[in-house]
């Protein structure tokens, strides 16, 4: 799992360089749809298969936020940084928008929440307003978004947020999906969940493919476990192939949409495998751990390549992606031990606190005594 998810960093990645020009890996937006299921099947994961924060809702909130905020925090003070070393008139754009576009924007970028609801509003007549499109918009509102990939941990904290609530009970877990299923074939339908944003940010409808990676966990994973007990090499072939089908992709001669669908399927259906092979394989943990620092400070390495001087065709020729790509990769292991190493130790100290916790309780309540 470690390896597919610094893959799809990496999509996602190569799609901001050439700026959705080309199609390299799975593309930007496949790479996001993915990184839902996988962030439902280890969200489940944790809420069902393990006791540490099944009880405690509290817990696991303060888990994913240190998970995500600290270094999307250092990413965006470095950003503004960037910005005015640069002097590429970032804070301009803030200063021309109306004071309630300033202020969600603001608002938005300091709590993460909301960013991906930017994207359906725009500048009307020097008001903000809900459009339906970032495009549909006197002033592009969306360029004043600091970070501007963040808007997909937004839509992410939106599922931490209603995943207690769901993912432990799979009788509301499969009435969400039919819902988020039936919203996405109802905007498709009509012809608005055809084009961007709609197609994979707005958050109810995307909320399946949360559900899904959350559905294989739970049925999937113990059966391949038993299986894998038996068949030991069967965790390498599962994720080599999805690797391989993540490098052939575009290269599939079938209709765009329905090559896109077969994949999150047989991504669904494999993921228990490259968790399997994840636990196996401490190497492919570590490897998985860049995946979030490349994702978050990726947009912030690709801004000082462009105000430095590289122009389009610099960045899109071959040395110029490849620095682009190592110097991420670079920032992303600075990123991972100056921030996100530190704050795990906190996460650990948290859980153990939280079993600790619980083990006296159940010691000493009537039952346990």
């Amino acid at each position: 799992m470690g390896l597919l998810r610094t893959l799809l960093a990496l999509s996602v990645l190569l799609d901001h360089v050439w700026n959705g020009e080309r199609e390299i890996l799975v593309g930007g937006r496949l790479a996001v749809q993915t990184f839902y299921l996988i962030s439902g099947f280890l969200i489940s994961y944790v809420l069902t298969a393990t006791d540490t924060y099944r009880h405690d809702r509290l817990k696991f909130y303060q888990n994913r936020f240190l998970r995500l905020y600290p270094a999307y925090a250092v990413v965006a003070v470095l950003t503004l940084a960037a910005h005015a070393a640069l002097g590429t008139g970032f804070l301009q754009r803030l200063h021309n928008l109306p004071g309630d576009a300033t202020a969600i924007l603001l608002a938005s970028t300091v709590l993460l929440f909301g960013q991906d609801w930017i994207l359906f509003m725009g500048v009307h007549h020097d008001h903000l307003a809900l459009t339906g499109s970032f495009r549909d918009s006197d002033v592009p509102l969306y360029e004043a978004l600091l970070v501007p990939q963040a808007w997909s941990l937004s839509v992410e904290l939106t599922f931490y947020l209603v995943a207690p609530f769901l993912i432990t009970s799979r009788r509301w877990m499969w009435v969400a999906l039919l819902a988020s299923l039936g919203l996405r074939a109802a905007l498709i339908v009509t012809g608005i969940g055809r084009s961007d944003p709609w197609t994979y940010r707005f958050f109810p409808s995307e909320l399946a493919l949360f559900l899904i990676g959350a559905l294989s966990q739970q049925m999937l994973l113990p059966r391949f476990q038993r299986l894998c007990a038996r068949l030991p090499w069967l965790p390498g072939a599962g994720v080599g192939a999805l690797l391989a089908l993540s490098f052939s992709h575009f290269q599939e001669p079938i209709n765009p949409t329905l090559r896109d669908a077969l994949f999150l399927a047989v991504a669904a259906t494999v993921l228990p495998l490259a968790f399997i092979f994840q636990c196996r394989h401490k190497w492919d943990r570590l490897v998985g751990e860049l995946s979030y620092p490349l994702y978050i400070s990726h947009m912030l390495v690709i801004l000082l390549f462009s105000g430095l001087g590289a122009g389009a065709g610099a960045l899109h020729s071959t040395r110029g992606w490849a620095a682009i790509v190592m110097a991420s990769v670079a920032a992303a292991v600075a990123l991972n031990v100056s921030i996100a190493a530190p704050i795990e130790r906190v996460r650990r100290r948290l859980k153990t606190s939280s079993e600790q916790a619980r083990t006296l309780e159940n010691r000493w309540s009537p039952a346990g005594h």
